[in-house]
């Protein structure tokens, strides 16, 4: 955890600045019970605490929350969150999302913001291309004869 050298000896107290003292509240929660009440409301930022103090449990769970709230509105930021804290299942299903609904979430501001991320634009892509191959195939004649390569 954050600490200034020797600051919590002299007063007793633990400064945490990096969390909100509800997404402290909600962690500690999970902490001492296993369960996170406001789960769905709150997973955006407890994804991000859950993988900076390593619940993997909470951070699978934010996954799933977030998964099953994928929206046009929100799948472009939640893919850079997701890849941000190296949510790989959270990731796959914002890649799949987006490829099933790729011109409505064009037209969102996170869309803006993803461009900026070639990196993750490579990947949709090429998740796109790994979909639209087998199909392609299909719209292609058959060649009577392969010339031999060499």
């Amino acid at each position: 955890w954050p600490l200034r050298p020797g600051g919590e000896q002299k007063n007793g107290r633990v400064e945490i600045k990096d969390l909100s003292p509800e997404i402290f509240g909600e962690m500690l929660e999970y902490i001492y019970t296993g369960r996170s009440p406001n789960l769905e409301r709150l997973a955006n930022s407890l994804l991000s605490a859950a993988d900076k103090y390593q619940l993997e449990r909470l951070k699978l769970m934010c996954e799933e929350a977030l998964c099953s709230n994928l929206t046009v509105e929100n799948a472009a930021d939640t893919l850079i969150l997701a890849d941000l804290h190296s949510a790989e299942h959270l990731k796959e299903m914002c890649i799949n999302f987006i490829n099933s609904h790729v011109s409505e979430v064009m037209d969102t501001p996170g869309w803006t913001v993803l461009c900026s991320h070639s990196h993750l634009l490579a990947e949709a892509f090429k998740a796109l291309a790994a979909i639209q191959a087998p199909h392609m195939s299909m719209l292609m004649p058959p060649n009577k004869k392969r010339k031999k390569l060499g």
